[in-house]
């Protein structure tokens, strides 16, 4: 009888093991997340995919986000503006400011528009998301940062970067840290419905 109840407790908690993993995918709770190393405060990332028709393009080294003032005022059109250093990572979005500089932003919707996630997050845990869609190109600039005359005499790099705009008709918000709390909370529940219904078995016998 003990190897019994021992073999159930066995099996209960294997199945609890098993309801703590959200479906489809591994989620660690926030203190397991690895130590990343990053040049921003808290160690967040910048991950940005642009979704041009059938083709997709993530790009990880735009390094400034502005949301124009426009992320919570519904009086203003939807606008965003991503800075970052010119680089082999992004070739259908340059394609992209290419064919609206020549052909101006009144193209067919095919060449025009297009959707970005914006995506802030800590080595694979996503923090916050913002989800543009109907997406164009509104302004393109390429520009320099240097450090004065510390900069001409080599003690640091010239850097040289994108700045683009962009306007948008939708914007949905992302909030996956909560998400995921839920998820937990879930789970845990789960494990301890589990666990209760099994000692209470466990004390019947």
């Amino acid at each position: 009888m003990i190897k019994t109840n021992l073999q159930r407790i066995v099996v209960m908690s294997f199945i609890a093991s098993i309801l703590l993993v959200p479906a489809g995918q591994v989620t660690k709770t926030f203190a397991d997340e690895p130590i990343v190393d990053t040049d921003s405060v808290n160690d967040i990332n910048l991950r940005t995919i642009f979704h041009f028709g059938d083709e997709t393009e993530t790009i990880n080294t735009f390094k400034l986000f502005d949301t124009l003032s426009s992320g919570f005022d519904r009086t203003k059109p939807l606008a965003f503006r991503l800075d970052g250093v010119i680089g082999w990572d992004r070739p259908l979005l340059y394609k992209a400011i290419d064919t609206t500089y020549i052909q101006g932003r009144n193209i067919g919707q095919d060449e025009s528009k297009f959707g970005v996630e914006v995506i802030f997050q800590h080595g694979e845990q996503p923090f916050r998301q913002f989800t543009y869609s109907d997406c164009q190109v509104k302004n393109y600039n390429v520009y320099t940062e240097y450090d004065k005359e510390e900069t001409f005499n080599g003690k640091t790099d010239f850097v040289y970067l994108d700045r683009i705009e962009f306007d948008c008709r939708g914007l949905d918000f992302g909030n996956p840290t909560y998400l995921k709390m839920l998820q937990d909370q879930r789970a845990e529940k789960i494990a301890e419905a589990l666990k209760t219904i099994e000692q209470k078995k466990i004390g019947k016998k």
